[in-house]
Parts: C-alpha cells; structure tokens; sequence
C-alpha cells in the first residue's frame, strides 16, 4: 500500500498567502473556460501526446535489439527510454485528470521507491521467468512497481548490466523480452492518458463534470494545484530527501533514476515544464495570463520568469551525477543551490499567484511509499 502524506501547506498558512487588502477576482465561467481551451491545446494535450510518441517509438527500439542483441542496439534502446522519461518530466506535472485515473502515473513510473521494492519485485520475476508475463496485457495485472518506466531503468542500466545480459540464454532472452513487455505497457498507459484528455476536453469546456474537475473553475484550481505538488515534489523528494543533512548524510536509495544517470535532467526538464505552464508556451496561456493587467500582475509574472529561470540554470549546471555531487562537500553546493531555487519558486506559486488569480489552496497530497 502506497503511504498518503500531507503536503506542507496547511489550511492556515493557505489562509496566510491570500494577502489581505486585494480585490477578489472575478471571473466569468466563459473566461475561465477560454483560458482552459488555451491551456490544454497548448499545453496539456501536445505534452501527453508526446509522452505517447515516445513511448510507443521505445518498442520497436527493444524489440529490434532483442531480435540480434548488440551494442549498437543497446545504445539504442537506452536513448529511446531517455527519451521516454523526457517526455514523462515534460508531462509528470499534469497530475489530474486521466493520469490519476487507475493508478496511471504510479504504473509509468513508480517512484518515489521505498525499501528496494522494484528490485525485490522485478528481480522475482527475472528469476520466475515465466512466459505468461510476456504475453500482451499480462504485466497490468501486476505490482505498479514492476509495470513501468522505473522497473524498465533497471533492466537497462543495473550496474550488473552489459551487452551479455541479453545474450541467447533463458535468462537473457527473458530479461529482453520483459524489456518488450515493460515498454509496451508504458506505451500503453501514455496513449491512454493521450486519449483520456481528448475524450474530456470537449465535456471540460462546455462546463461538465470531468475527472479534472466537477466545474471549470474546480478543473483550473485543480490544475494549479498540481503545479504546488510538483514543485514540492522537486524540492523535497527529488532534491532534499536523497541529499538529507550533509555529504555525510546522503541516502541514495532515495534518489530518482541515478542508474540511468539522469536524476538533474529530469529536475530539469519537470522546472522548465512547470515554468511553462505558469508563463505559456505555443503561443497559448499559461497561469500569468490570469494575473491581473497591472503593475501588480506584471511584478508576479516578472517574479515567476526570474524565479523559474534561476532553477532551472541551477539545475542545468549540475554537471557531476546526482549522486556524486550531494556527497562531495565541493559539489554540493551546486545542488543545493537548485533547492533554494526551488524552494523560490515554490514562494511565487503559493505566495504570490493565488491571491491574483483567484485560486484557493487547501491541502495537498503526495503519495509516497
């Protein structure tokens, strides 16, 4: 069972970021629609559909390389899942909605891993070697844990792992086809997640009930919110949690995708996601167009510009690997500077948007282990 734990914004510092003396916003239901329409053709529906692109292109990469296993297709198959968990930081924000649905975003990407769950369960099934598991449809009726991007991490870049771990043997050959099997059921869960926001976009913009929200208004709360969440998760189970209290103090089992070497582009890539929900992107709104056209709404949209841009070239100039860096006292710094980034950006989304934009938080959840 996943452990649910409380976000760190109680209702009471919520009441404490709706700064006092501001006008409440008003919005109409069309307005608020209008800006939703833009959102999610701009932004949520290209970003899930290149979840799906990149994910279904990781199949036929592993099934070539399991066909004539080799160097060349080994590398292959390592870029395609890069390029599988670009798209997932690019779209691991958009929390609502389809991708909560069935356990999705825990079944692409089970993580944050506790007490070496994914090792203890993909490992019995490397061993069990049973066949049935290969067959299409077969690992959804598994553990999440063994179903996605994070088990797929393992298969491909376990430090045991090299070339002759997919040779012609039982084992090798199982190990490659549950590759497969791994890679076609992310392809999966991405498509449907794809076609679950254009089959509710229609619903969300004439104003009925749907999984991101029972009202438009609900969808854009529940939307920002999701924004709140991720920059939490960045900060602490991404950054603060694996570096604990010192380079002493480090607690690598915590970290995301060091096997893979990729733990700061993928913090990377979910600030720059995150940066461009707030700010826009393909010539669509983000949360700023909402901020009022004054002074003080060009001060808030200045502010999230600086606070975002800061993280994210703090984060892009980490170049040591994640782990490396947190327990050299002489590369830490550098991590933790992307942390106090962070944690800004964190202030401009629950301090200072809200109260311009008209949003209300309340509690947030993570699911943690």
């Amino acid at each position: 069972m996943r452990r649910r734990t409380m976000l760190a914004l109680t209702a009471a510092a919520a009441a404490a970021v709706l700064l006092p003396g501001l006008p409440a916003v008003a919005r109409t239901q069309a307005e608020t629609v209008a800006f939703l329409d833009g959102l999610v053709r701009t932004h949520v529906q290209p970003r899930f559909a290149a979840l799906a692109a990149a994910t279904a292109d990781l199949v036929p990469r592993l099934e070539r390389f399991c066909a004539a296993p080799d160097a060349a297709g080994l590398d292959a198959a390592r870029a395609g899942y890069h390029a599988a968990m670009d798209a997932w930081a690019g779209a691991q924000h958009l929390r609502s909605g389809p991708l909560l649905l069935e356990m999705r975003s825990d079944r692409i990407a089970f993580w944050p891993e506790r007490r070496n769950i994914v090792a203890r369960q993909l490992g019995q099934v490397l061993k069990g070697q049973d066949a049935k598991l290969l067959e299409p449809g077969a690992l959804r009726k598994q553990s999440a844990a063994v179903q996605g991007l994070t088990a797929l991490e393992r298969l491909l870049f376990d430090e045991d792992v090299t070339l002759a771990s997919f040779g012609n043997d039982a084992a090798g050959r199982f190990r490659c086809g549950l590759a497969v099997a791994v890679a076609g059921n992310v392809a999966e869960l991405a498509a449907a997640v794809r076609d679950g926001w254009g089959e509710l976009t229609p619903h969300l913009l004439a104003g009925e009930a749907t999984s991101v929200g029972a009202t438009p208004e609900a969808a854009a709360e529940n939307l920002y919110a999701s924004l709140v969440t991720m920059a939490q998760i960045v900060a602490d189970q991404k950054l603060r949690f694996p570096m604990g209290d010192s380079a002493d103090d480090t607690k690598p089992s915590l970290a995301e995708a060091t096997r893979s070497g990729r733990s700061m582009r993928s913090i990377a890539l979910n600030l720059a996601a995150m940066r461009a929900m707030v700010l826009g992107e393909n010539g669509g709104p983000g949360y700023a167009a909402l901020l009022p056209d004054d002074e003080t709404g060009r001060a808030a949209a200045a502010a999230a510009a600086t606070a975002f841009g800061d993280a994210v070239a703090a984060a892009d100039a980490v170049t040591v690997p994640f782990l490396q860096a947190i327990a050299d006292p002489a590369q830490r710094p550098a991590v933790e500077a992307v942390r106090l980034a962070t944690k800004t950006v964190q202030a401009v989304l629950v301090q200072t948007f809200p109260p311009l934009i008209g949003v209300a938080l309340g509690f947030n959840e993570l699911d943690g282990d």
